[in-house]
């Protein structure tokens, strides 16, 4: 994929799809089996834009580790799971027992 068709997505943030929640999740719930790990395929590739700018700078950091070893890809990669917990985590969440509710909270 070449640069250039790389561009932050400004209409949708995620790729399309990226709202679909596979049936199993619920059913997974009610089994009381942790959901987590298959949404985290299923969301992985709305995060495209993420993956390859963390790619690009793992494969420009191993020319630059050898001049100043303290460099990271620390940003890139926190970027990237953002991205996959942002999908993720609204799927497991809104089937949980109790989150139907509206509590009004008081101060």
């Amino acid at each position: 994929m070449s640069e250039a068709s790389l561009v932050f997505p400004k209409k949708n943030f995620y790729a399309e799809g990226s709202q679909i929640t596979p049936d199993s999740n619920v059913s997974m719930l009610d089994r009381g089996v942790d959901p987590k790990p298959m949404l985290l395929e299923l969301c992985k590739p709305n995060c495209h834009y993420w993956k390859h700018k963390l790619e690009r700078c793992e494969s420009k950091l191993a020319q630059v580790i050898k001049i100043n070893p303290t460099k990271s890809c620390l940003y890139p990669m926190r970027d990237y799971v953002t991205c996959i917990e942002a999908c993720v985590q609204p799927k497991i969440h809104n089937n949980l027992v109790g989150t139907e509710r509206k509590y009004t909270y008081y101060d």
